[in-house]
């Protein structure tokens, strides 16, 4: 069973860690339960990274991607996600972790942005 952890920075403002719905969406678009895609946050934020891990394994995950919600390939990015992942593997050796690109590693994002500058610009029209 493959389980999918969304990684992001977190913030110490609660009402901005709010990955649920896009979650629920992600879900959707993915032909997936909810239940098999998590979140977690690297810091200041709940669940934890760990307790997003443990959740998956406790709930049977043959396999874990882990899609790092960031950018670019900063520290976290590159050093502090590819550490968990190691710590992961030396934990649940049975346990097969992949680990997508950030966000900004993704040439389609230029659409997203594209998109969002034309729906400003259609408010003010």
């Amino acid at each position: 069973m493959d389980k999918i952890i969304i990684i992001a920075h977190g913030s110490p403002k609660k009402e901005i860690n709010n990955l649920d719905s896009m979650v629920e969406d992600l879900a959707i678009v993915l032909g997936k339960k909810v239940e098999d895609i998590k979140y977690a946050y690297l810091k200041y934020g709940s669940p934890s990274v760990d307790e997003a891990i443990t959740k998956c394994v406790e709930e049977g995950a043959k396999r874990i991607i882990i899609h790092p919600f960031f950018l670019s390939s900063g520290s976290h990015v590159s050093f502090d996600i590819p550490k968990i992942i190691e710590n992961i593997k030396k934990l649940y050796p049975q346990l097969e972790v992949l680990s997508t690109n950030p966000l900004g590693k993704s040439k389609k994002l230029v659409y997203v942005i594209k998109d969002l500058i034309e729906e400003n610009l259609e408010r003010i029209s």
